[in-house]
């Protein structure tokens, strides 16, 4: 015997039931609203029409769907958050450019670049610090990657801003 409309409406509010459906709870909503089946037909009905089967598809393709969403929104959060790391960077270095070591201390415009560096790799997945261990001793990997020469700028603008 084919589905009907009878059949499709008691399913469709069998599943709005949710985790708490029960045939007989099933029975009692259809007898709020009108005439409602026995409960033995409703099982039959349950067996007939593969109920359990097409919950379980439908709870399947709900979970899918909340995952795909949710992996998007992650997306987009990251996405975002490394475009405002960058926005961060940019501004941080727009600030420090003009700058010499005489002029007020660029705490702020050196964060903005060190953080909005973090914040961009964290949103692309990178690590936001990488150390290297050599004979017991962590060193950041930036500083081993520098010369002799740009230390002893670092150095400078440090001391710079410490004089203020």
């Amino acid at each position: 015997m084919a589905e009907t409309t009878r059949h499709r409406n008691a399913f469709d509010l069998y599943w709005r039931l949710g985790t708490d459906r029960s045939i007989e709870r099933l029975r009692a909503e259809l007898q709020v609203r009108g005439r409602a089946p026995t409960v033995r037909t409703l099982y039959a009905w349950s067996s007939q029409y593969h109920w359990q089967d097409r919950i379980v598809r439908l709870e399947q393709e709900a979970k899918r769907a909340d995952d795909e969403a949710r992996v998007q929104t992650l997306r987009d959060m990251f996405e975002r958050h490394a475009k405002e790391g960058l926005l961060l960077q940019q501004k941080g270095a727009a600030w420090l450019a003009p700058m010499s070591a005489d002029d007020a201390t660029a705490d702020a415009a050196i964060r903005a670049v060190v953080e909005g560096s973090r914040m961009e790799r964290l949103a692309r997945g990178e690590p936001t610090e990488r150390q290297e261990v050599q004979g017991g001793l962590h060193i950041n990997a930036r500083l081993v990657g520098l010369t002799d020469a740009e230390l002893d700028r670092l150095i400078e603008h440090a001391e710079g801003a410490l004089r203020g």
